[in-house]
């Protein structure tokens, strides 16, 4: 990875801070990594660098979740192991797990399908640059919200296509699963809190179905720069974490479309027509 390690850390916070701001860490490491010349010839490092970052972000939600997580895994190896009574003792945390597992797989199936043309767009940073206007479009309309309501399947399943769109770089996972569900009534919290629960089994995918495709990508000399990004990211990540609460908690979330609108736009023009 020819990288230096200030660009490392440059790029690890970035996607530390704007994986939960719904901004998309994908569309701004796509841009920075067109400006710096750190993806091409690089055969695949970029996108494991995108995906070990990913990894230190993760750490951060299991962190800032850790309760809620703990009693998933506690529930799920109940139910495995209690049989009937675990069911019965943690029915609604064994439903929250079938949400999740029912809003990962539009993005599953999606990333399966068409891997290959996923992949070719993060080597468009105008495109990129178009995602982020559109991104902050889909943020203003959550000024509509609806009235009040709760996660369900059809929400789940709903939010779940939003964050298959997501995949494309630009379309910030957060934003999108996040808009999503306030669009459909939920409130601020839950729907943040299950955005990042989808995030998990999002980025362990992520992970798993580069390394099988790409099975060399991770050579000896990018383990150190790896390891720089992943804590650099994780402790980004953990910052932005508490401070997005803050602003969802505020009603403000929409606000952010005031940064993605100008910056999209300029990026766009730049890349598209004098780059």
């Amino acid at each position: 990875m020819n990288m230096s390690l200030w660009i490392v850390i440059l790029l690890a916070v970035v996607q530390g801070l704007t994986e939960f701001f719904p901004v998309s860490s994908s569309g701004h490491l796509v841009m920075l990594e067109a400006l710096f010349g750190t993806r091409e010839g690089s055969a695949g490092t970029g996108l494991m660098f995108e995906i070990a970052v990913h990894i230190g972000t993760l750490g951060a939600v299991i962190i800032f979740y850790r309760r809620k997580v703990m009693l998933l895994c506690k529930a799920l190896l109940a139910s495995i192991f209690a049989g009937r009574g675990g069911y019965d003792r943690y029915r609604n945390e064994l439903r929250y797990i079938g949400l999740v597992i029912l809003g990962t797989i539009p993005a599953a199936i999606i990333g399966a399908l068409f891997s290959d043309q996923i992949e070719t767009t993060f080597d468009s940073p105008s495109l990129s640059a178009a995602f982020l206007v559109a991104t902050g479009i889909y943020l203003l309309m959550t000024r509509m919200r609806a009235i009040r309501g709760s996660l369900g399947w059809q929400s789940a399943l709903i939010i779940g296509v939003a964050q298959a769109i997501a995949i494309l770089p630009g379309c910030s996972r957060s934003g999108w699963t996040i808009a999503t569900g306030l669009l459909l009534g939920v409130g601020f919290a839950e729907a943040a809190e299950y955005s990042f629960m989808l995030s998990i089994p999002a980025i362990l995918g992520a992970l798993v179905l580069t390394l099988v495709k790409e099975p060399g990508v991770l050579s000896p000399g990018s383990l150190a720069p790896l390891a720089i990004g992943v804590a650099a990211a994780f402790l980004a990540g953990l910052v932005a974490l508490k401070l997005l609460i803050g602003i969802l908690n505020r009603g403000a979330f929409h606000r952010f479309a005031y940064y993605l609108l100008p910056v999209g736009i300029a990026a766009f023009i730049y890349f598209r027509f004098l780059a």
